[in-house]
């Protein structure tokens, strides 16, 4: 996958630095970053989708963190009665959706992502998100090696791995086909360790969210589950 990146992007990233569209097309880039209306966007070049941004007060997630929604979050049943203010690790932050809908739920959240654009561009939507801000942290680190490195951090662990999509939703396959390609889907070893390094740093529960009929994650089965009409959450208790 051959990354374009315009002048207006954050140093250091990985990529190949173009002037324009039409300069990352020639160049044979699948895909671009840049800045679009304010936000750190990603898109295809030349092509008729809307720019992929991190954004914590609009459209869907601004939908899920208003306060009279997002106690009724499924997600947020999964998590149970942790204290108000606890620490609940994003292990798998992605664009972030998921975390705000934690943090909006009153837990400080700790948002872990080794893809360094998929950072830049999490920072970059913080830098716009307001109040949550007070409630949610930014680290670039590979997940299982920051988890056992920080034994028993947090009351809860979420886990988000990827999974091949089978929804027919233009706008969820974009997503995801533009995720993929940045940071590609974990083998099963990978994901073993992911659950086993969340299992050591939760004191409370770890949390898995799945496709509906996806299998389990491997090495252990949760404790109960909780499921939706699409996804689940299989939540794990640790103590």
């Amino acid at each position: 996958m051959s990354l374009g990146l315009l002048p207006d992007v954050p140093p250091g990233l990985p990529g190949v630095p173009v002037a324009s569209d039409a300069a990352a097309l020639a160049a044979g880039c699948d895909l671009v970053l840049g800045h679009r209306e304010g936000a750190l966007s990603l898109w295809h070049p030349g092509g008729p989708e809307t720019p992929l941004f991190v954004d914590f007060a609009g459209g869907r997630t601004g939908y899920r963190v208003a306060a009279d929604r997002v106690r009724h979050e499924k997600l947020v049943r999964a998590m149970g009665t942790l204290p108000e203010n606890g620490v609940v690790i994003d292990a798998t932050a992605g664009l972030g959706r998921d975390a705000a809908v934690l943090a909006a739920a009153g837990w400080q959240v700790l948002l872990l992502e080794r893809q360094p654009v998929l950072h830049a561009m999490l920072s970059d939507g913080l830098r716009r998100a307001g109040a949550l801000t007070q409630r949610m942290r930014l680290v670039n680190a590979d997940s299982v090696d920051w988890l056992t490195s920080h034994p028993v951090a947090a009351q809860a662990v979420y886990l988000d791995p990827m999974f091949p999509e089978r929804e027919k939703s233009a706008a969820v396959k974009k997503d995801l086909a533009w995720l993929q390609q940045l940071s590609p889907i974990e083998e099963t070893a990978g994901e073993a360790l992911l659950l086993e390094a969340a299992l050591t740093a939760a004191c409370k529960r770890v949390v898995v969210k799945r496709p509906l009929r996806a299998p389990l994650l491997p090495g252990r089965k949760p404790s109960h589950q909780l499921a939706g009409k699409t996804v689940r959450f299989d939540v794990y208790v640790t103590g």
